[in-house]
């Protein structure tokens, strides 16, 4: 059931593609590429920074200085989702297909569920009427966990291009390879 959802969903995207024409040029796959690196720095530098303060390091800085960051990491997730939809309809195959893109789905859920759980139970706390320099134990656990969360997504968008969902031909001399399932063409 879920496979032919898939094939359905790659067959579709195939034919649908507004983007796949100009991601196939000489440039288009690159520079989409560097925006998401771009993208991925703004947001997890900025997270990232607010979740390392939020479990106790730089404790000389308020807790509220580094939330002001959290706008640059909003852009640049905004950044990664537009940049990485035109990876996916692109190159549906490699994506809908492989099991690390779906783990990087998984990590990209619990990192938005957790963000919602601390603007839901521990954005007041912290951001009470004082500067507050010590954040309660439930927003550090929501912090490691946000950490641990993005770690994921790195490493399984990393790993995209070294798990094939299908077996390819290994003499082929190309760089990246252009291998796709035979009853999906």
């Amino acid at each position: 059931m879920i496979h032919h959802l898939q094939v359905w969903l790659i067959t579709y995207i195939r034919h649908h593609s507004p983007v796949a024409e100009i991601m196939r040029t000489a440039w288009g796959w690159p520079i989409a590429e560097s925006l998401h690196f771009i993208g991925l720095c703004l947001l997890v530098g900025s997270i990232g920074a607010f979740d390392l303060r939020l479990l106790g390091v730089m404790k000389r800085v308020p807790i509220a200085a580094v939330h002001r960051f959290i706008p640059w990491g909003i852009a640049g997730f905004a950044i990664n989702i537009c940049s990485g939809l035109m990876f996916l309809l692109t190159e549906p195959d490699q994506y809908v297909l492989n099991a690390s893109f779906h783990l990087k789905l998984l990590f990209l859920t619990i990192a938005g569920v957790n963000a919602g759980t601390f603007y839901l139970t521990s954005w007041r706390v912290v951001f009470g009427s004082r500067d507050v320099y010590d954040a309660p134990r439930r927003a550090k656990v929501i912090a490691a966990v946000s950490l641990s969360a993005w770690v994921g997504v790195i490493v399984c968008g990393r790993m995209l291009t070294f798990f094939r969902p299908f077996e390819c031909d290994p003499k082929t001399t190309e760089i990246v390879l252009t291998c796709t399932p035979d009853d999906l063409r």
